[in-house]
């Protein structure tokens, strides 16, 4: 077997990681060496940690899997967290990429090196120790999730009970007979309330900092004609995939700031949660922006849970914490045993793709950089210039659709960028500056006029919660594909190696125009495919039996013609 011909280093064994080695495998085979670096000892990334009663998917479980690898088999509509895990760790055993993973292997930086034209990795173990590691290409899998964020709180350390984030959930902890406190209303904090408030002898207090749009969350189980249905019979389950797909497909384009408010969606989403929620909490409840100003939740029995007399809701700003408890802005300390921080992760600046100790030409380092043009900003949410040979499975503005269906687009994408160096014999390529500047501008024109763009409320997708919008894009699903379905190779710089006659090195660095040089590839590979044919065709007219027999073709071709279409051929 012959050597690989490049290797790619992935940072983050989560789904995005695991579903980038298995597009870089698919298409480049023995070509391709991975190694997948997790930090943590067991693959799976959110799902691995995100253990709180009734965790689970918010898409569509169908649509939220792999287009190449379906299950037909769901349980649910929205598969919990324990199948969702063993999905994806199935998918590591299905395509025998366990042998590709470095655990406990945390990422700490990384170099380019010009001459090499390779990055050398900084990766550190649990004790403390570091190690390094050297690839051609770097894949940024870290995750949108990676980066929980807990309030700077004073005095939070002198807490006397427990705290926690939820996506680093305490399986240890007990519940039983303890005052909870869950801060944070987004869609895990709404998800883990009603498991939670179930538990024997909890007193639950839930802190909101704003009302919302909620979704009822149908979570219906699917019958075993279904499964059958899915497993057996062609098409269907991608036919019913596909429905999934256009009913979601705009669920989460925000619309257009200028239209009149409420929406027909908007009046729908108030009336549910007039229908649902307690009377003396409908006020605090009820939100005061427009729908697509932040991502709406979905409720799964938590409007329910509120009318519970163990569970408390309050509005009031957490401004400390002591010993006790919560200190709130009316000066009255709570007190609790346990606080369980749902607030999110940093996704807007470090979710979009390692960026500390990340350095590019020159020794830049990417968050410099990005902080240089006023926040994170890439190619089709896969690249940026000066930083050759790196790759993000969801960089900035790379959303579009759900999470699921645009990690299945980006790393096909990056799966085919990867393979056009290798098909190309080039040794590096980086996105030009005016395709980049160009796209980001048209981001930032079609997102403006947006209620993603409204002030009237604080999200997870801009810088600091008030900056750039730096996660999600305007385009659909559709609009996703059709931007990712060809490598526009003229927006590309790429880099070759070719002999040199110095003697002093093996190889020099020259600039390649690599649009030029896929092009002349597609014309040999096409000649090649018809070489054959041409020359079956030039034999058959130059020699005497050939030019009998293709005589006869010929005539019997016109015959048919004639009977068919009733005319002269």
């Amino acid at each position: 077997m012959s050597p690989p011909e490049i290797r790619v280093a992935i940072v983050g064994g989560g789904i995005s990681g695991i579903a980038q080695a298995i597009r870089l495998k698919e298409q480049l085979g023995s070509k391709v060496e991975i190694t997948i670096f997790e930090k943590a000892s067991e693959a799976g990334g959110i799902w691995r940690d995100s253990k709180w009663p009734g965790a689970g998917v918010d898409v569509p479980i169908h649509l939220y899997s792999l287009y190449s690898d379906l299950k037909p088999d769901w349980n649910r509509l929205y598969a919990s967290q324990p199948e969702v895990l063993e999905y994806w760790n199935g998918l590591i055993e299905k395509h025998g990429l366990k042998q590709n993973f470095r655990f406990n292997s945390e990422y700490v930086g990384s170099v380019w090196s010009e001459e090499n034209q390779s990055h050398t990795l900084t990766l550190k173990r649990p004790n403390g120790e570091t190690y390094n590691f050297t690839a051609d290409v770097l894949i940024s899998a870290n995750g949108p999730l990676s980066t929980p964020l807990i309030p700077k709180l004073p005095g939070l350390s002198s807490f006397k009970g427990v705290y926690f984030h939820n996506l680093r959930w305490r399986s240890d902890v007990d519940f039983t007979n303890k005052r909870v406190a869950v801060i944070g209303n987004g869609s895990s904090g709404i998800q883990l309330v009603p498991g939670v408030a179930a538990i024997p002898g909890v007193q639950l207090t839930h802190f909101i900092r704003s009302g919302g749009y909620f979704i009822p969350k149908i979570n219906d189980p699917y019958s075993q004609i279904a499964k059958f249905a899915f497993r057996w019979l062609p098409g269907v389950q991608r036919v019913y995939r596909f429905s999934l797909f256009l009913e979601s497909n705009d669920r989460w384009r925000a619309r257009n700031a200028t239209k009149e408010s409420p929406t027909p969606q908007e009046t729908a989403l108030l009336k549910y949660l007039a229908a649902e929620a307690p009377p003396q909490y409908l006020e605090l409840l009820r939100p005061d922006y427009p729908l697509g100003c932040k991502r709406p939740a979905f409720d799964l029995d938590w409007l329910k849970t509120l009318h519970r007399d163990n569970v408390d809701l309050v509005k009031q700003k957490i401004v400390s914490v002591n010993e006790e408890g919560l200190v709130t802005e009316d000066g009255q300390t709570r007190p609790f045993d346990i606080i369980i921080f749902a607030t999110g992760s940093d996704v807007a600046e470090h979710g979009v793709g390692l960026n500390i100790g990340l350095k590019g030409e020159g020794g830049v380092e990417l968050r410099e950089h990005w902080k240089s043009i006023g926040g994170p900003q890439s190619y089709l949410g896969v690249s940026v210039p000066r930083f050759p040979n790196y790759f993000v499975t969801l960089g900035p503005n790379a959303i579009a659709g759900s999470w699921g269906y645009t990690i299945g687009i980006q790393t096909s994408f990056i799966a085919r960028l990867v393979k056009g160096i290798v098909d190309n014999n080039l040794s590096s390529i980086q996105p030009k500056q005016e395709p980049f500047e160009r796209l980001n501008k048209e981001t930032r024109a079609k997102l403006a006029p947006s209620t993603m763009n409204s002030l009237l409320c604080s999200n997870w997708w801009r810088v600091g919660g008030q900056g750039l919008i730096t996660v999600p894009n305007w385009v659909t699903g559709f609009g996703l594909e059709r931007t990712r379905r060809h490598i526009q190779w003229q927006d590309w710089n790429a880099v070759g190696r070719v002999p040199s006659n110095s003697g002093l090195k093996s190889s020099a660095l020259v600039p390649v125009d690599v649009a030029k040089r896929v092009r002349r590839r597609r014309l040999r590979k096409t000649a090649r495919g018809l070489s054959l044919p041409l020359l079956i065709a030039v034999l058959l007219r130059v020699t005497p039996t050939g030019q009998r027999l293709t005589d006869k073709l010929l005539e019997k071709a016109r015959e048919v013609v004639s009977r068919v279409f009733g005319v002269s051929a």
